[in-house]
């Protein structure tokens, strides 16, 4: 009897052992799941004032604004994506090039005639 109930005792602290390690595995995860959708929000509202400015300076539809705005989020999204200087410098080359397809010739002046706005995007 006294064998019954030590195998009893064991086997409920082995099971108590191991559903606490499945918690701390799950409260990790969801912690990282957390910490991805918060930047991705950040990102979001980082494309949309970069996206506004551009609306606001050149005057642009709705459209072209959505379009834009996905720009931008892929540009943060790739940023944070990068490991070094040089991808990031790449990066801004195919955002820059992406963007003068998108505008026409006279906008990308007005874009350009401001250092200040170009910096502000990263692609200077």
């Amino acid at each position: 009897m006294k064998k019954i109930i030590a195998a009893f005792v064991l086997f409920i602290s082995v099971s108590m052992t191991a559903n606490a390690q499945d918690v701390k595995k799950s409260n990790s995860q969801e912690k990282q799941i957390t910490t991805i959708e918060t930047r991705k929000v950040d990102f979001d509202d980082l494309a949309k004032k970069d996206t506004y400015k551009l609306v606001k300076l050149l005057q642009l539809d709705q459209q072209m604004a959505k379009d834009l705005n996905g720009l931008f989020l892929y540009k943060y999204n790739q940023f944070s994506l990068a490991k070094n200087e040089n991808e990031k410098k790449q990066i801004s080359e195919q955002i820059e090039a992406k963007l003068r397809a998108t505008l026409t010739p006279s906008q990308m002046d007005k874009i350009t005639s401001q250092p200040d706005l170009l910096k502000s995007f990263d692609l200077s």
